[in-house]
């Protein structure tokens, strides 16, 4: 079963508490489900045997423990047991020492050059996608927002495709704005170490596509999440970080997926995360 943005919609009069409810069993409903079959005493081969659904849920009860308690009963015709067992995710520590033998990557570098607490983290997952003209938007509103950030641009979302002569139809724009931003950001167009990132003391916040894995990710981190929900239980993940944990700001509301969201908007609530008392409090909630 999967629960949509249309049916958060439809749900609009429920109050704020159930839309939480419903974020979170779409995350227990999201899990890994188990089946443990038992065979009756003395069975032979013949009749029915039992089967008993056990769900691992990745997921933590900092998260949303009082949810999951109050769900748990409610998915007991389906689900026997819910076992938490998250966060699934390597919960990194800046301050360790680093492993030998692994070549680190170029952009932690260039964070540990950063001040504390003063870089906007910008990815959406490796097969979630932005049209070109949204790209253009949201380039246009990390550079009018004055503030340091790391933006991972894979092949989702440039869309790799090429213009005459084998050109990245975003190689211009590229060029043009590492040029205006140089020094002030960093753009990754390849694979982008995350945890590592998200660990980072120089990180502030992480602008999301709300997948399940990234949100549990940023929150095991203690960064705060700028949602951009695009698709499946995103916009549910979106709810429960912004309306229930209050960890995070809504960038854009999954049903205006359809709309390219304006530059200056989105700057807006990039400085409102990172340049306002408001987003100050947000930035110190997930710890």
């Amino acid at each position: 079963m999967t629960l949509t943005s249309t049916m958060l919609m439809s749900h609009h009069d429920t109050g704020p508490d159930k839309l939480v409810a419903f974020a979170v069993r779409e995350v227990l409903l999201q899990s890994t489900t188990a089946c443990i079959h038992r065979a009756p005493t003395g069975w032979s081969g013949g009749g029915e045997i039992q089967t008993s659904m056990e769900s691992l849920a990745n997921s933590c009860r900092a998260l949303g423990g009082e949810f999951i308690d109050f769900l748990a009963p409610q998915l007991a015709a389906r689900v026997k047991k819910v076992f938490v067992i998250g966060p699934l995710n390597p919960v990194l520590d800046a301050a360790a020492p680093e492993q030998g033998g692994e070549r680190r990557h170029e952009c932690l570098d260039w964070l540990d050059a950063q001040p504390p607490a003063s870089v906007l983290y910008v990815s959406f997952g490796s097969t979630s996608s932005l049209r070109g003209e949204q790209i253009q938007a949201l380039a246009a509103a990390l550079r009018g927002s004055n503030q340091r950030f790391v933006w991972v641009l894979r092949d989702a979302d440039r869309a790799n495709v090429f213009a005459d002569h084998g050109e990245s139809r975003h190689a211009r724009l590229l060029a043009e704005f590492t040029e205006r931003t140089d020094g002030r950001g960093l753009v990754i167009t390849g694979w982008a170490p995350q945890l590592e990132i998200l660990a980072h003391g120089a990180t502030a916040a992480f602008m999301s596509h709300c997948g399940w894995n990234s949100t549990v990710e940023s929150m095991s981190h203690g960064k705060p999440i700028l949602a951009w929900p695009m698709h499946s239980n995103q916009p549910w993940d979106a709810v429960l970080v912004c309306k229930h944990l209050k960890a995070g700001f809504l960038v854009r509301p999954c049903e205006k997926h359809a709309e390219v969201i304006p530059a200056a908007a989105i700057q807006e609530v990039i400085e409102r995360m990172m340049a306002s008392e408001d987003g100050l409090c947000v930035r110190r909630s997930p710890r």
